[in-house]
């Protein structure tokens, strides 16, 4: 079994071999990745893990801040380890995601103190800006000019 700590956490937690074949995956990926893809890749190796199972630990992961989460315009999650603290400009024409360059909520970012968070404990955080990219723009000038 592997360990892992969360930063803000004292005591390492303890992860079965399901999670962490789901964890090394992520990792080893360069990309963010459906719970479909990861299943598939589950599959093309060693591990074999039902669809349900591979959500269901990808919500273990979540929960324990290793891993973070984002939809898609077309509502599919996609999946990273929280070290890719990655954010995006999305557009909502043709679907297009680009990473930006900085994370604008890091440490201290968007104004969030302790007063403000009552008592809430992050685990994770996605940013991500939601419009038309260049070309939806050019191609459709009257529609969202």
């Amino acid at each position: 079994m592997a360990h892992y700590a969360h930063p803000s956490d004292r005591a390492p937690q303890t992860f079965g071999p399901r999670q962490q074949a789901l964890l090394s995956l992520l990792c080893e990926a360069d990309v963010e990745l459906s719970g479909q893809e990861l299943h598939e890749r589950l599959r093309q190796g060693s591990q074999r893990h039902g669809l349900a199972t591979v959500y269901r630990n990808l919500r273990l992961l979540q929960r324990s801040g290793l891993v973070r989460c984002r939809k898609l315009p077309n509502g599919e999650s996609v999946y990273a380890p929280l070290e890719r603290d990655e954010h995006h400009l999305t557009c909502v024409s043709c679907g297009r995601s680009e990473p930006l360059p900085i994370c604008p909520v890091g440490t201290g970012g968007l104004g969030l103190t302790k007063v403000l968070l009552q008592g809430f404990k992050p685990l994770f955080h996605t940013f991500e800006l939601h419009g038309l990219c260049s070309s939806c723009q050019q191609s459709e000038p009257l529609a969202h000019g």
